[in-house]
C-alpha cells in the first residue's frame, strides 16, 4: 500500500492511493475460502465446491469489498497519523481516477481530495465593537402598548346598530332553505360598498342580499352558507337575511379586572403601578429582542473576523455527495452562501469552546430542555403546564439523540455568545420600541 500526495494546499489535498495484489491477496483468499466453507451447491457436498467455481461467483464482490476495506482503513490510519484534520469525509476525484479493471489489474490506484479543516483564529478585545440595541420608550409607545392589551382582553358586546366593523349572527332563508346562527363579519368585508346593506340593522331587521355579489369570495361565501365550496349554487344568489344578535368588540376598560387579568390577583392596585408594570414588561419584551439581534451582530462580526477561507467547490461537491444526489447542485448553489456562514460559525463556536475551555453542565441541558418543552407547549396555548409535565417532555427530548444534539447546541451557542459579550465593547444604540419588529426582520 502506497499513499503519495500529488496536490496540497491550505484549503485541500489531493493523495494518490495505490494498492498492490500483496495487499489484498491474501485477506480476498481467505473470504474465498469462508464462501467455499458455508456455499450449499446442488452437486457438490457442503465445504467441497471447487474453489475455481467459487472464484467465478464471488471473485469480483469479494475483491470489491477487500479492496474497499484497505482504502477506509488506510486513509484513516494516514489521516491519523499525519495528524490532518479534515472536514467531511474523503472525495473520489472523478477527474484524476484512472479507469479500474477489476477482472484483470492487479495493481489498483485510486485518487481523493481531502478538505482541509481552515485554521481558526479568535482574539477579542475592548478594541471589538458590537451594537447593544436598547429601548427608546414613550409616552406615545406606552399609550400604543396598553391599547393593544385592552383590545388583547376586550370581548364582544351587544349593541343596538351596526356599525362599520360590527358582527351580526344571523339566519338566511330562500324559499324552504334555511341556515341558521349565521356570522357575518364587517371586517372581512374590504369593499365598504359590500358593507352597505348591512350598517344600521338592528335585531329583527331583515334585508335580501346577494350573496354572490356581497361575498365574491368562495371561502367567505360557503362559511356563511355553511356548506362546503364546491357545494356552492349560484342559481339564485339573492337570500334574505334577519339578524338576530349584533356584536361589537369593546377594548377592556381600565379596571381592577382588568389590571388582574394583565398581571394577576393583586400584582397591581393603581394606575401608577399599572404603568410602571407595563414599561416593565416593554423593558423585557424588548431585551428579548435585543439579546436575539445581537447575537446576529455577534456572529456577523467574529465571521468578518476570522475571515474563513474554505473550499468551496470541494464542499459543495460533498454536499452533492453526502446526500446521494437528492439534492442538486442548483439548489447548493442557491443556497451555498447561507451555508457557508453557518459552517463558519461552527468552526469559530468549536474553536472558542475549545480555546477558552467552556464547559456545558448536565443541569444547563436540562434546564434548556425544559425551556424548549415550554415553548412547544405554548406554541399551542398551553401556558399553564404542570412542572411535572414538562420535566417529562423534556426528558423525552433529551432521549432523542437529535432533539439532544440541538439543546445542546443551544446551551453551547449561548455561552459563546455570553464569552464573545463579555469580551468586547458594547456600542449602545437606542431604538424606538414601535420598531422592535423591524430590528430583526431587516439587516
Amino acid at each position: 500500500m502506497n499513499i503519495e500526495i500529488k496536490h496540497s494546499d491550505a484549503l485541500s489535498m489531493t493523495l494518490n492511493f495505490t494498492l498492490e495484489s500483496s495487499d489484498y491477496a491474501e485477506s480476498v483468499q481467505k473470504s474465498l475460502h469462508d464462501h467455499r466453507r458455508k456455499a450449499e451447491i446442488k452437486g457438490f457436498r457442503k465445504g467441497m465446491v471447487p474453489m475455481g467455481l467459487i472464484q467465478k461467483m464471488y471473485g469480483r464482490s469479494a475483491l470489491f469489498e477487500e479492496v474497499n476495506k484497505q482504502i477506509s482503513e488506510g486513509l484513516n490510519k494516514y489521516i491519523e497519523e499525519n495528524h490532518i484534520q479534515i472536514i467531511g469525509e474523503a472525495l473520489p476525484n472523478e477527474e484524476l481516477q484512472p479507469k479500474i479493471d477489476w477482472d484483470h489489474a492487479d495493481t489498483f490506484v485510486f485518487v481523493f481530495d481531502l478538505m482541509l479543516a481552515p485554521k481558526v483564529e479568535l482574539i477579542l478585545t475592548a478594541d471589538d465593537h458590537i451594537p447593544i440595541k436598547q429601548p427608546k420608550i414613550t409616552k406615545k409607545d406606552k399609550d400604543e402598548y396598553i391599547e393593544s392589551l385592552q383590545k388583547q382582553f376586550g370581548q364582544l358586546i351587544d349593541v343596538e346598530k351596526a356599525e362599520a366593523e360590527d358582527f351580526l349572527k344571523v339566519d338566511l332563508s330562500q324559499g324552504d332553505k334555511l341556515v341558521h346562527d349565521a356570522y357575518i363579519s364587517f371586517k372581512a368585508i374590504k369593499d365598504e360598498v359590500l358593507k352597505q346593506p348591512f350598517i344600521g340593522l338592528k335585531v329583527g331587521d331583515s334585508v335580501e342580499v346577494d350573496v354572490v355579489q356581497n361575498f365574491p369570495n368562495e371561502v367567505d361565501r360557503a362559511a356563511l352558507l355553511k356548506v362546503k365550496k364546491e357545494e356552492l349554487d349560484n342559481a339564485n344568489p339573492v337570500w334574505q337575511i334577519t339578524v338576530l344578535e349584533v356584536k361589537r368588540f369593546a377594548p377592556a376598560s381600565l379596571d381592577q379586572a382588568f389590571y388582574d387579568r394583565v398581571f394577576g390577583a393583586g400584582q397591581v392596585d393603581s394606575p401608577e403601578i399599572f404603568a410602571k408594570k407595563v414599561e416593565e414588561r416593554m423593558r423585557n419584551i424588548f431585551a428579548s429582542e435585543s439579546d436575539y439581534r445581537f447575537t446576529r451582530d455577534a456572529r456577523d462580526y467574529v465571521i468578518n473576523k476570522c475571515a474563513i477561507a474554505l473550499p468551496d467547490t470541494l464542499i459543495k461537491r460533498w454536499l452533492h455527495h453526502s446526500n446521494d444526489g437528492k439534492v442538486s447542485m442548483e439548489e447548493i448553489e442557491r443556497d451555498y452562501d447561507a451555508f457557508a456562514q453557518d459552517f463558519r460559525w461552527q468552526l469559530i463556536r468549536g474553536y472558542v469552546i475549545k480555546e477558552h475551555r467552556i464547559e456545558i453542565g448536565k443541569e444547563e441541558i436540562i434546564a434548556q430542555a425544559e425551556n424548549v418543552a415550554k415553548y412547544r407547549f405554548a406554541t399551542y396555548g398551553l401556558n399553564s403546564v404542570p412542572q411535572e409535565q414538562i420535566e417529562k417532555y423534556a426528558g423525552s427530548l433529551l432521549a432523542n439523540e437529535k432533539e439532544a444534539r440541538k439543546i445542546i447546541e443551544m446551551v453551547e451557542d449561548e455561552k459563546v455568545y455570553a464569552f464573545i459579550r463579555s469580551a468586547v465593547t458594547l456600542d449602545p444604540e437606542k431604538v424606538p420600541f414601535s420598531k422592535i419588529k423591524e430590528m430583526n426582520t431587516n439587516g
